[in-house]
């Protein structure tokens, strides 16, 4: 009976005295909580995006002006190029033929102006006059012959047929003779205007023509456009090579100036703007950083692409490419991810 009435007394003690504490928990809890105070958030001072290496320019593709067989190939891939270098040549035997046969069409377009304008020679011109003496020999020959038919024909010694015959003669004599002094003329005249003006529209056609053959020439050897690194190259000595081929015989990295094209989160997409200051680091270079400047943007926005693959690059937004030029000459892979903080206006601010 001491027992339970033992047992009673402590339980109701302990109740007590957890309610008693439950409700000084209470008290000291409404003391010391206090409501929290909202705060604006500054705009960050700078745009974080991921981006990677370009050239000057997009990739060059490089394919020959027209088709023909791949004579040799005189880059390799990472080679660095300079304007004019010759990249590959192709088979250039039909154009050689051509600008060979080519330049014999003009010789001989310009020794025919000359002989124009300087004559015939003088053997020519003494032959003409042999010409032209025998001519009247014989003119003078057949006028005797026709005077004295003449003459016998009155006195009934020859036949009508006969005098015919001797008239005809003469007629034919004397227009002999005409064409004789007229082909001499000719040959010492001075050129007419208008054959020279031929002459000179057969020279000029001449020169285009030989002109174009060397073009053709030329473009069998396959120079670099601009100073690049060659990215690609795909044909070998011995190929078919055509402007239509699916793929371009070189691809080359135009590497004047590197760049960075990099892809602004459509929340940054207008605190960005031409002239803005950027730090360029990358994972491969981790103990040094480039400066570079905001020189392009994009004036529409796209499905974004992954470059960098870091924890921030965010995939499921819409983004506003940019471009960058670095102020560093460093020798830069292209197409190496890059990340790029980008000083926005409030912080030059």
């Amino acid at each position: 009976m001491k027992q339970l009435i033992f047992a009673s007394v402590f339980g109701v003690v302990g109740t007590g005295f957890l309610i008693v504490a439950d409700q000084q928990l209470q008290t000291t809890a409404k003391s010391e909580w206090v409501a929290p105070i909202e705060q604006a958030s500054p705009l960050a001072n700078t745009v974080h995006a991921a981006g990677r290496i370009e050239g000057k320019t997009e990739n060059i593709l490089i394919r020959p002006q027209f088709p023909g067989r791949v004579n040799t190939v005189d880059v390799n891939r990472a080679n660095r190029v300079q304007q004019g270098d010759i990249l590959f040549r192709l088979e250039d035997r039909r154009y050689k033929a051509q600008r060979d046969l080519a330049a014999a069409a003009l010789s001989s377009a310009q020794a025919k102006r000359m002989r124009l304008i300087e004559g015939a020679r003088e053997s020519e011109i003494a032959a003409a006059k042999h010409d032209m003496t025998a001519a009247e020999t014989r003119f003078q020959t057949a006028s005797h012959r026709l005077e004295r038919a003449t003459r016998l024909y009155k006195q009934n010694a020859i036949s009508p047929q006969g005098l015919e015959d001797l008239h005809g003669e003469f007629e034919t004599r004397r227009a002999l003779l005409m064409a004789a002094r007229e082909r001499l003329e000719t040959i010492k005249a001075a050129p007419r205007s208008a054959d020279l003006a031929a002459a000179d529209a057969a020279i000029a056609a001449a020169k285009a023509e030989l002109q174009m053959a060397e073009i053709d020439l030329e473009r069998c050897a396959v120079v670099s456009p601009c100073e690049a690194v060659v990215i690609a190259v795909e044909i070998n000595p011995g190929e078919w090579a055509s402007p239509d081929m699916p793929d371009a015989a070189l691809e080359l990295a135009n590497i004047e100036n590197l760049r960075v094209v990099a892809d602004i989160d459509e929340r940054d997409a207008l605190r960005i703007s031409t002239g803005q200051q950027c730090v360029v680091t990358a994972d491969a270079t981790a103990d040094q950083s480039f400066q570079g400047i905001v020189t392009e943007i994009e004036p529409r926005m796209e499905p974004k692409k992954i470059y960098g693959g870091w924890a921030g690059e965010r995939n499921e937004t819409h983004t506003r490419r940019i471009w960058i030029d670095l102020k560093s000459d460093a020798q830069l892979p292209v197409g190496m991810p890059v990340e790029v903080q980008i000083v926005t206006e409030s912080a030059a601010e």
